[in-house]
Formats: structure tokens, sequence, C-alpha cells
């Protein structure tokens, strides 16, 4: 009879722990709350994502973009602190008290000359020059920034403690913000992060990205008259031209996943001076760090060499750095199971009409134009990727666990920063696509805050992986914060501005919050 019910008993209890492991990912109270406070609150994210999207900034100076987050988050009663790692736009909202502590991040800067009319395929800019959405950034910042609301309000709703924190986060086109967020220290108390990025496909993003480093060389030379006396000049420009065939000749022996992409940002001012002054700017990428740090030191001493061969000096800047993102399979698994709650983006019959000219515009010959189900999450070990893009998220995953999520918001075949992307970042499409988006992040931290056990096992995780991968040695942690102006090459003051040519009204919040 003992053996009898000793084996009863751990029946029982295994059945009570699946019982409890089997919890994320279904229906509550706190989700209907947060759910339903979405969807009541359609036309707030709509106008501040479309106030953002007509008022296209470039990181380091978001400050319409910025502000009207931290305007909205504070109406809705979370406490803002902004300038945050020295960066103005930069900020940290926040409700709530004590542990778990659950973060979300929120971007909000544009891409340099994209800007595009809204809901149109061939090029036809806004103002030429101007900075447009290619990443949806627009949406990224106000859904976020929902999400973290909608938080707050089922908390409060269900009497659940914790901290909910909306990170806004500058410069992310330019790999900057958070990369200096992390040097900050800024995430060094939260238990878990919560993000994700506008794309074509809905699932938890369970994949990693490309390491990456940002750098500009600058060569200092003498002026010199190019025909009259050209012997008498020292050109930068030629220094920067035998650094890029130095550079190009190096492709054929790196890893071949990596990636060497640049441009002259200044090779002189006219063609019958030597030029004194040239400036090149590179991106270096690989499926990991330390790769991308083997091809940065070769570039060094590729730009030792290019300016001894032309008599000039130089000047190496690394502007950023970035990780590949460490994937986190256990908060991958919890949010997985609220993407299958939550289901994929009803994209209606008008939004497949919607999203054709832009599919077709791309060799999409046949519908759906727009994705409307969901990727099934392989649960297995992750690998690093081997192509794609580069974030500054990297950084923050090697520091606290992160699930990352992806909405179908636009048009299947869109490229990330493409006219097609931007002409699309204030349509319904996207609207829906974040909306839906939102409830996989809200349903995925409530579920956080509910299970103390999930935060447990997603930091088991993330000290496997840094036990296997690391440790983490903060790759910006010798570069200062870069000014707008070296960024940019442009000052503050002349960034294009598109809303003074076509101007949008700021949002009503006192209208807008119901």
């Amino acid at each position: 009879m003992r053996i009898i019910a000793f084996f009863v008993v751990c029946f029982v209890l295994l059945s009570c722990s699946i019982a409890i492991g089997a919890e994320y990912g279904t229906m509550s109270t706190a989700k209907e709350t947060a759910f339903k406070w979405i969807d009541d609150h359609a036309e707030l994210g709509q106008e501040v994502a479309t106030y953002i999207w007509h008022h296209p900034e470039l990181g380091l100076a978001e400050y319409h973009s910025s502000g009207i987050l931290q305007e909205m988050l504070t109406k809705a009663g979370f406490t803002v602190e902004n300038n945050i790692a020295g960066m103005p736009t930069g900020f940290i909202a926040t409700w709530g008290s004590g542990k778990p502590i659950i973060g979300i991040n929120a971007e909000f800067d544009a891409l340099p000359g994209i800007s595009q009319e809204p809901g149109t395929t061939e090029r036809v800019p806004i103002l030429f020059g101007a900075p447009g959405h290619g990443c949806a950034h627009n949406l990224f910042g106000t859904y976020s920034s929902l999400a973290g609301i909608a938080i707050k309000q089922a908390m409060e709703k269900e009497d659940i403690k914790g901290t909910i924190r909306v990170y806004g986060t500058p410069a992310e086109e330019t790999l900057i913000g958070k990369a200096f967020f992390v040097k900050a220290g800024v995430y060094n108390d939260v238990d878990a992060m919560i993000t994700w990025h506008p794309g074509e496909n809905s699932e938890v993003t369970y994949n990693s990205t490309l390491a990456v480093v940002s750098f500009k060389l600058r060569f200092h030379g003498r002026n010199a008259h190019a025909s009259g006396s050209p012997w008498e000049g020292r050109s930068a420009l030629d220094a920067v031209e035998l650094f890029n065939v130095s550079m190009n000749y190096m492709r054929e022996h790196v890893h071949p996943s990596s990636r060497i992409h640049y441009i002259i940002t200044d090779g002189g001012l006219a063609p019958n001076v030597v030029p004194n002054y040239a400036e090149v700017w590179y991106y270096l990428r690989a499926p990991e760090y330390r790769l991308v740090g083997d091809i940065l030191e070769r570039a060094r001493k590729a730009a030792e060499g290019a300016a001894l061969m032309t008599e000039t000096t130089s000047e190496f800047l690394v502007i950023a750095a970035n990780m590949q993102v460490l994937p986190n399979q256990s908060l991958a698994r919890v949010g997985h199971a609220n993407v299958k709650l939550v289901g994929g983006v009803p994209h209606d019959e008008e939004n497949q009409k919607m999203a054709e000219p832009f599919a077709r515009s791309m060799n999409i010959e046949s519908g759906p134009f727009i994705n409307t189900g969901y990727n099934e999450f392989v649960d297995e070990p992750f690998k690093w990727a081997t192509q794609g893009s580069s974030t500054d998220e990297a950084n923050v995953s090697w520091v606290v666990p992160m699930a990352r999520f992806s909405p179908a918001m636009r048009a299947r075949g869109t490229p990330s920063h493409s006219l097609q992307a931007v002409a699309q970042s204030c349509l319904p499409i996207g609207f829906l696509g974040s909306s839906v988006v939102a409830k996989y992040m809200v349903a995925t931290a409530l579920d956080l805050f509910a299970d103390g056990s999930l935060i447990e096992d997603a930091w088991k995780d993330h000290r496997e992986s840094l036990e296997k991968y690391g440790p983490y040695v903060d790759p910006v942690k010798d570069v200062d914060l870069p000014s707008f102006e070296l960024v940019h090459n442009i000052k503050e003051e002349a960034m294009p501005k598109q809303w003074e040519v076509r101007p949008y009204p700021k949002p009503d919040f006192d209208k807008l919050f119901k």
C-alpha cells in the first residue's frame, strides 16, 4: 500500500508539474484585458505611428518621434526618464515596482534619403533627400509603447506585482542606441526583454543575426593644383581608394559568410584640386563577432599601409560594434505558444489588394500577397546566422534573456530599407500587423509575470549559452558615443525636414485615450 501511495503521489505531482508548465500560452483574464485595450485603442496606435512616419528623423536627433512616445507613455501613467546614456532622445518609461522587471525595446529612427509617398511603388519622394521609415520604426516604437501600456492596464486590473519598462532606444539604423544603453548598464536589473521587428512573416524569431562593426576612416593629405603642380599634393582620396582596393582583395581571404561594404562619404570638392581630406565608411559583418574582430584588425593594417603609400595621415574611428544575437530557447517556447494563441495577422481581401502592387513590384506574381498564418517554431538548439542583417539589440541579448517577434505587416518580397517598405509603413496592413505583434509581446510578458519559473528557465538557458559561447566582452567598451555629425556627415539643423513640406498634426491624446 505504501508503494502504491508513493506512486500515486508521484503521479499527482508530475501531473501538477505538467499542468503548471502548460499554463503559458493559454488565455487568461489579464490577457483578455490587455488585448481589449489594444483593440479599443486602434486609432491611438494609428495616429501616433502616422505622426512619426510624417516626422522621419535620423538617429540621435529623433526629437519629434521620441517626444511623442514619451508624451503618450506619460499620459498613460508611466514615469519617464530621458537623456539616457548621453543620448537626448533616449528614454526609459517605467510603471510598477519590484520584481520581476520585464522590458520592451522601442525604436523610432529613420533611414537617410528614402522619403517616399505612401502607397506608391514607383520612386516618388515627398522631399528629395529626406529620411524615410524603411524599417517601419514608426510602427516599432509606437506598438512597443502600446504593448507596455496594455500590460500596465492588465497588471492594474488583476493586481499583478512587478515592473514594466519601455526602453526608447535611438539610432538603431546606425547600430548605436542599444549598444550604448548596454554599455551604460541600463539593462542590468532586467529579468527578461521582449522585442520585435517589422517583417513579412508572423513568428517568434528564434534565430541569430550577423555581428557587425561600423567604422569611418579619414585620411589627411595636402592640397595642390591637380594639373599645375600635382607633385606638390598628397591625395587623401588616393589613400581611400588604395584602402578600398586592399579591402576588396581581402574578400577572397575572409570567411565566406562575412560581409564587407562601404560608401565614400567625402572624396574631395573639385577635380582640379588634389584633395587634402577624404573619408570612407565601412560595415564589417560575420556570423560571430570574433570573425568581425579579425577583419577589423586587418583593416587597421590596411589603413596604415594606404597612409604610407600616399604620405598621408589617417584616423580610424569605430562608431559602433554589435555582437550576433544570442537566442533564448526557453523564451522562444513561451513566445511561440503565444503566437499560436493569438494567431497570424487576419489580413482580409481588402488588405490583400492593398499589398498586391507592392508584391508584384518585387516579382511576386500570385497571392496571397501578404501572409496571414504564422511560422512554426523549430524547437532545437539555435545556429549562428550565415546571412542577413545586424542589430544593436544583439548586445542586449548577451546581458539579459530576450524574446523576439515578427508580424506579417508588409507585402511578400518587400526588402527592408526600400521605397516599397517606406510606402507601406503607414498603411492599414502595417497597423494591423503591429497590433497583432503587440499582443504577442503582451501575452508573453504576462506569462512571465504569472510564473517566475519561466524566467528562471530563461536565465538557465542564458547562463549555459554564455558558458558555451562567452564570456561577453562589450564590443563598445572602449568606444565613445559618436556625435550626430560624425555619424551622418551633416549637422542636425541641416537634416531635411519632411514635415515642413507635408505637415501632419500632433495626436490629441485627450481624445485618443478613452
